[in-house]
């Protein structure tokens, strides 16, 4: 076997050419990783990591190798002991960057339980055995929908939007309103019954569906309409009206998150980025259950199970602006997320904790050094820090941005 140092590597990460990324040559992924962007090519999110399905690349002297056959041959060296024995030699995270030009589909992820069960039922659509919390950090901004509103606010859409009351039913809408001041427990199963019609329906009524989501879009005013309502005028003309998503707008919180707040995502949560750049941290999984504004494969019995239905403002992790360093504490074992900001000439002595470690220039430049030499990272470059090397020194040659993904020890 080939000698492996404890040094920093470089990494070539594949783009995933997703449709709702962006495109042209003002793309948010080409000009951060410095490239040119191919014409009408969607440009929607580098994986840094060892997913089975994009891996990424380890440049050792010139030499491009898979990240994932690099750790199953040197697991310790990569991972560390705690690390490679907790998660069973996989490296636990997986890292992203997100452009969101359209609307990514609203859905939910599984629990670890509900994954190993749904990948033993159907590996097709649920190729990974693991859950994927995941937190999601605006670079510029970013507008998301994300968990079902407080239940006043479930109440109030029902009344504002009969389109939508009636196509899911007197009965079960009358039985929502009457849980107005019943225990939490109570209005989330009112609020299950509730969503479990309207998606259900959505499928085996879908001509209703359109029907409700024409009188509605009919209704409304572009002029004078709300933001949700804009929403679901330009999802309708995308979708024909036949999909469940359109109503989920009004029933999701809406969130608009700054550049450098952040957002954890649980288990069972409903949720989807609108527009905006972002780095985006996960379990090692690519599990998604859809529930709508998709022409992809929903699994709606799947969709109504595994939703928590919690009603609540989503939590905005901030991250204050000026900070030399951010850290995102959210309650995953997988990864722990923070930025480092530094000035021309500043340094930082660190050290990998025994952990894998995965540096992401978002801007500026930096030289790492170790005991047997030094490189230079530039804006939109990744490098993977393997656990044994154990200390190492970050210096910033312009002001810089670096974020920084490991495993909480």
């Amino acid at each position: 076997m080939a000698p492996f140092d404890p040094r920093p590597y470089p990494l070539v990460n594949r783009i995933q050419p997703y449709a709702w990324g962006a495109r042209g040559e003002d793309a948010f992924i080409p000009r951060l990783l410095g490239i040119a962007a191919e014409a009408d090519a969607p440009y929607a999110e580098p994986w840094m990591g060892a997913h089975p399905s994009a891996p990424s690349q380890a440049v050792a002297d010139g030499t491009p190798v898979s990240l994932r056959q690099l750790i199953a041959r040197r697991p310790r060296e990569i991972l560390g002991e705690a690390v490679a024995e907790r998660f069973s030699g996989e490296l636990p995270f997986l890292f992203k960057v997100l452009s969101t030009a359209e609307a990514l589909s609203i859905q939910a992820h599984p629990t670890k339980e509900q994954a190993r069960l749904l990948h033993a039922r159907d590996p097709e659509h649920y190729p990974d055995d693991n859950h994927k919390p995941e937190l999601a950090v605006a670079l510029d901004s970013l507008t998301a929908l994300v968990g079902f509103k407080p239940f006043p606010g479930i109440l109030e859409t029902l009344e504002r939007y009969p389109e939508m009351a009636g196509f899911i039913g007197a009965e079960v809408v009358a039985s929502a309103r009457d849980a107005r001041g019943a225990s939490l427990q109570e209005r989330s199963a009112r609020l299950r019954a509730l969503y479990a019609t309207l998606v259900e329906r959505s499928v085996a009524h879908a001509d209703e569906l359109v029907s409700a989501t024409g009188r509605l879009a009919e209704r409304l005013d572009a002029r004078t309409a709300r933001e949700e309502e804009r929403l679901f005028l330009d999802m309708r003309r995308k979708y024909s009206g036949a999909d469940a998503g359109l109503f989920t707008i009004f029933l999701l919180n809406l969130l608009h998150l700054k550049a450098g707040q952040g957002i954890f995502t649980k288990a069972g949560i409903p949720h989807a980025y609108l527009k905006g750049n972002i780095v985006e941290c996960m379990a090692n999984s690519d599990n998604v259950v859809r529930a709508g504004l998709t022409p992809k494969f929903k699994d709606i019995e799947t969709l109504v199970d595994i939703l928590t239905y919690e009603m609540a403002p989503p939590a905005i992790i901030e991250g204050d602006a000026d900070a030399a360093e951010v850290v995102y504490r959210t309650p995953a074992d997988e990864f722990q997320v923070s930025r480092l900001r530094m000035q021309p000439g500043q340094e930082r002595a660190e050290s990998t904790g025994g952990g894998p470690q995965i540096l992401l220039v978002t801007a500026g430049e930096a030289i790492i050094s170790w005991e047997e030499g030094n490189a230079a990272f530039r804006r939109g470059q990744s490098v993977l820090l393997p656990a044994f090397l154990s200390g190492f020194e970050l210096k910033a040659t312009t002001s810089s941005e670096i974020f920084r993904v490991q495993v909480p020890l």
